[in-house]
């Protein structure tokens, strides 16, 4: 949890080239689900797989209101099609990347259900999909990355606006450490987690680790992928504030090296009704 940077590139360097054919199911590097960890996004009921991320585009006439209205319909068609999804949002970066300029997210119970939404997609709506967003933003299935989570903490209280404040922090580790020492470290953070909030009250501040379901390109190799989301810039503040006055956090760098957080506004777009 060190302090906010304009830091994606790790991710950015993952691309696999010339874009593929959008029209086609993506590529699915993917091993099966092996992890059945909830992570807690928006308390969904079941104990998600895979949280993909997908790179978006702004196209010539893109706008706050043309994207909300897009997602509307998006979320539509995801609940008529029956898709067993949990929950999707939109993550829009603080920074800028040549790569993307919003990310959209989906977090799956199974591999298997991505999979068969992707196909159900491919086959039955990318098309119209592509017409009706053509002048407002783009996208490649190439570039599609997944995560399996492992829950690190759960919010106290429950943040239900739909909107929150995430980051994403990319870790390596250090030679001789693995998950072993960051799972120590983690203790350390829950206690100090519970410390601040019996002090100064619940919060809405949690956490999960997402490991990649692909393979890191070698020049921008991590291990894992810390994620921090909060209610408010407010919130995310305070408890910085409190964290870097902590004696555990002159330790987030021993076990590992973490780039600066990448910080996001999120936007809940769909939320399983079963």
């Amino acid at each position: 949890m060190k302090k906010i940077s304009t830091v994606l590139i790790a991710l950015a360097l993952t691309a696999c080239g010339q874009q593929s054919d959008v029209t086609d199911a993506p590529p699915s590097p993917l091993p099966e689900a092996t992890s059945s960890a909830s992570t807690g996004i928006a308390d969904t009921p079941s104990s998600p797989a895979m949280v993909e991320f997908v790179w978006h585009k702004k196209g010539a006439e893109f706008s706050d209101e043309a994207l909300s209205s897009h997602a509307t319909y998006w979320a539509n068609v995801a609940a008529d099609a029956g898709w067993d999804l949990n929950i999707a949002a939109i993550h829009t970066p603080r920074f800028e990347s040549e790569n993307f300029d919003f990310l959209w997210v989906m977090v799956w119970p199974t591999v298997d259900a991505r999979d068969a939404a992707w196909t159900d997609w491919a086959e039955n709506h990318e098309a119209e999909w592509l017409d009706l967003t053509s002048a407002t933003f783009s996208y490649s299935a190439e570039n599609a990355y997944g995560f399996a989570p492992s829950l690190g903490r759960m919010s106290t209280t429950p943040n239900t606006s739909g909107e929150s404040v995430v980051e994403f922090v990319f870790c390596t580790y250090k030679e001789g450490k693995g998950e072993a020492d960051r799972l120590a470290f983690e203790g350390l953070h829950n206690e100090f987690t519970d410390a601040y909030e019996a002090e100064m009250g619940a919060t809405s501040y949690w956490w999960t680790v997402m490991s990649p379901l692909f393979e890191p390109d070698a020049e921008s190799d991590f291990d894992y992928m810390w994620t921090n989301f909060f209610a408010s810039d407010e919130e995310r503040d305070a408890i910085y504030s409190a964290y870097t006055e902590s004696e555990h956090s002159n330790l987030e760098q021993v076990d590992a090296s973490c780039e600066d957080p990448a910080l996001f506004d999120s936007k809940v777009i769909f939320v399983s009704e079963s």
